[in-house]
């Protein structure tokens, strides 16, 4: 009986356990992860999300208050650095005995100083301690807030009163800068929408169109081809060509927006090539002659005779209403010089500058950038030129010394 016993229990201990279908992969799943063995329902963490809220209202505080601390001292920043100046200023005077005049002279170089530096509230701040301590340091009685002589008085008063102005001058005319400034930019990012519309328009309405009657060219082309009463290789030939005309205008495309021939071909060539290019795309006749140049002329100088050579050429064609231009480049020994002129319908310059005309903008600002200069002379009805001229002393050593040689 204990023999079966045994040999039961030995039976069924080496027998394999029957158990449902998934339940083995669920055992498995709880060896490899032991603690996931009774699953709980997850109940919302109140204190841990109430301890991230104030984390999170910690930090925001914490920027606001390092924001306003920053703030703080760039505003007290150029005032403290004033008093510092003063300070030392008046020091110096005191250990040496200089008079009120020569005192209040160099107290005035310091609210210059500061006028430059800072705004006109810390400017003020300074002037009236600087009257503070000529009063308190360089008149009689010394040390003391007090004045005897009618004098001081009026040294005081004349101080106080020429350093309010300056200061109010200097504020004007860095507000007047930073105006100007702004104006500037606004104008070039104008100018840069304005030529980017340009281009959009060039490859929109004349390269992309062309493309397209290309591609429907080409596609009744596979259809003809079965057609033997089609003339197959002359029709080839003329898609040959459209490609041929669609590629030299976009490679002229690119020249207009950057040529890397003026680096190794020259101003006169490059300006040169480009009238062609642009007078058979434009279907305008445009007269270019140069003089002999010096061999080595400044990049910069060239890319920006280039482009406004580009600028006038465009501004011809799309207002002068004639199909002639002429070009001029020369030379002397101290400038070089651009001209274009046209005999079209012309402006008014007064009008045109006051409506702030992007094109005359542009040339004008690339010009300052060589130290150039611009003159117009338009009037309606009798044409416009455009003459650029930026002096050679400007360039290189090498550039000054082919210069000089005669061309």
């Amino acid at each position: 009986m204990r023999t079966k016993r045994l040999s039961f229990r030995s039976d069924y201990l080496s027998s394999p356990l029957r158990v449902p279908l998934g339940t083995r992969e669920y055992v498995q799943n709880l060896d490899a992860h032991p603690y996931d063995r009774v699953p709980f329902r997850q109940e919302p963490d109140e204190e841990g999300s109430e301890r991230k809220t104030n984390a999170s209202a910690r930090e925001k505080m914490t920027m606001m208050t390092t924001t306003a601390i920053h703030t703080v001292w760039r505003s007290a920043k150029p005032g403290l650095l004033g008093a510092i100046g003063l300070a030392l200023v008046t020091f110096i005077c005191f250990r040496l005995q200089v008079g009120l005049a020569t005192a209040a002279l160099l107290f005035l170089m310091v609210v210059v100083l500061m006028s430059l530096k800072g705004n006109f509230v810390s400017s003020t701040v300074v002037s009236v301690l600087a009257v503070g301590c000529l009063d308190y340091f360089f008149t009689t009685p010394l040390f003391t807030l007090g004045m005897n002589d009618l004098p001081s008085y009026v040294t005081m008063i004349v101080f106080l009163t020429i350093s309010l102005i300056i200061t109010r001058l200097v504020s004007r005319v860095r507000q007047q800068a930073q105006e100007a400034l702004s104006s500037v930019s606004y104008k070039v990012i104008e100018s840069e929408e304005q030529e980017r519309h340009r281009i959009a328009a060039d490859l929109h309405e004349d390269i992309g169109q062309r493309l397209t009657l290309l591609a429907l060219d080409i596609e009744r082309l596979k259809t003809d081809t079965l057609d033997p009463s089609v003339d197959v290789p002359s029709r080839m030939d003329e898609e040959w060509k459209q490609i041929l005309e669609i590629l030299t205008d976009v490679k002229a495309l690119a020249h207009e927006l950057y040529s890397p021939r003026l680096e190794y071909l020259g101003i006169a060539a490059v300006m040169s090539s480009f009238c062609k290019e642009f007078g058979e795309r434009k279907r305008v006749a445009i007269d270019f002659r140069s003089d002999g140049l010096p061999s080595a002329i400044p990049p910069e100088i060239s890319l920006c005779l280039f482009r406004v050579l580009q600028e006038a050429l465009h501004n011809a064609v799309q207002h002068s209403g004639v199909r002639q231009v002429d070009a001029r480049l020369g030379w002397t020994s101290d400038q070089i010089q651009l001209t274009v002129s046209d005999c079209g319908i012309g402006f008014n310059l007064g009008t045109a500058r006051d409506v702030g005309a992007l094109g005359i903008n542009r040339m004008q600002e690339r010009l300052k950038l060589v130290k150039g200069s611009l003159f117009i002379d338009s009037q309606p009805k009798r044409g416009t030129m455009i003459r650029a001229r930026v002096p050679l002393s400007l360039g290189s050593d090498s550039m000054r010394v082919v210069t000089q040689q005669p061309p």
